[in-house]
């Protein structure tokens, strides 16, 4: 990290806290939405419109709750390397230019 000076490694952070805040947020709002969930679904006498409905509602819910997931796995990836002093380097060391970071913080790749 020793690239990055602290200002922006800062800046850095707190625009990581809050992407991690609002994808908690929206994680929430999926799951709350996921028919399966809803203790009042219709289950066993429900027309094939509806269930057709319901299942469509369903993947949807789960696709979505995963991207979020591995959203929210990447910004905690993130801010546990920054923890551990390794925040911006790819996995064989080489630095992270700043501007790709600035782009997308939880970048462990270079662009080539």
């Amino acid at each position: 990290m020793k690239h990055i000076p602290a200002d922006v490694l800062q800046t850095l952070k707190q625009r990581l806290l809050e992407r991690r805040a609002k994808l908690s947020e929206v994680q929430k709002v999926v799951d709350e939405a996921n028919p399966v969930h809803n203790e009042d679904r219709v289950n066993n006498n429900a027309s094939p419109d509806t269930d057709a409905r319901e299942e469509a509602q369903i993947l949807e819910s789960e696709v979505v709750g995963s991207e979020v997931v591995d959203m929210l796995a990447r910004v905690n990836g993130a801010l546990d390397r920054m923890e551990k002093g390794i925040y911006g380097l790819t996995h064989d060391g080489k630095e992270i230019p700043i501007q790709r970071l600035l782009v997308d913080p939880t970048a462990t790749t270079l662009v080539q």
